[in-house]
């Protein structure tokens, strides 16, 4: 079965902000704390590849981590896609994952359905400038089989706020600030052009450190 999982894109969020000082340090002067070259900063922004489905890929996996621990539940979220809208006016990045019937199953048994109820009724009920092709009512939605990603989705959602703290969309990815490896996703994401800017900027840093020596 297809679902979602609770993931606050990519567009002025934490991930956002994780990537771009990433970017920032890649091309930064000695001290760290400006471009070594504003030039070389505009430009690469425009050369990072396809670093958010990697990111993405690695959220997912330490969300589900975070997700048994916290549930108790032993649910296996296989990577399906990131989806990123064309302009950000009324979605954001989703991540789509298949999970087993039987762990839908598993996860429906442990929500507790007056959160699972309120969860749905936030997400579905139309208004002004909004027209849900779902009911709110979770009561209506048939077999549980027969849910599609966005309506296990909210199940998922549901749980998440159930039993994970507030604070867990950052508790997945504040192991990974300072370890180095966004900076190896990132880098790997850049293109030729990319990578070439990051050379530039290496050079130019080493000749500014051996001017203050």
């Amino acid at each position: 079965m297809n679902t979602t999982i609770p993931f606050s894109g990519f567009y002025y969020s934490m991930h956002e902000d994780e990537i771009d000082r990433t970017l920032e340090n890649l091309v930064s002067d000695s001290s760290g704390c400006r471009p070594i070259s504003d030039r070389i900063a505009s430009n690469l922004w425009g050369h990072t590849g396809d670093v958010s489905t990697e990111y993405a890929r690695a959220f997912l996996a330490d969300f589900q981590i975070l997700f048994n621990s916290e549930t108790g539940l032993s649910v296996a979220f296989e990577w399906d896609a990131l989806d990123s809208p064309r302009a950000y006016n009324f979605s954001t990045d989703r991540i789509f994952a298949k999970v087993s019937a039987e762990h839908v199953t598993a996860m429906y048994s442990k929500v507790n359905h007056s959160i699972l109820d309120r969860i749905a009724e936030k997400r579905f009920t139309s208004c002004s400038g909004f027209i849900s092709h779902y009911s709110p009512d979770v009561a209506t939605w048939g077999e549980l089989e027969e849910w599609d990603h966005n309506q296990v989705g909210t199940l998922v959602e549901a749980l998440v706020s159930q039993f994970l703290p507030k604070e867990w969309e950052w508790n997945v990815i504040e192991d990974w600030s300072g370890s180095g490896i966004v900076d190896e996703w990132v880098y790997a994401a850049l293109d030729e052009e990319g990578k070439r800017l990051v050379k530039i900027a290496d050079y130019l840093r080493q000749r500014e450190e051996r001017q203050y020596r």
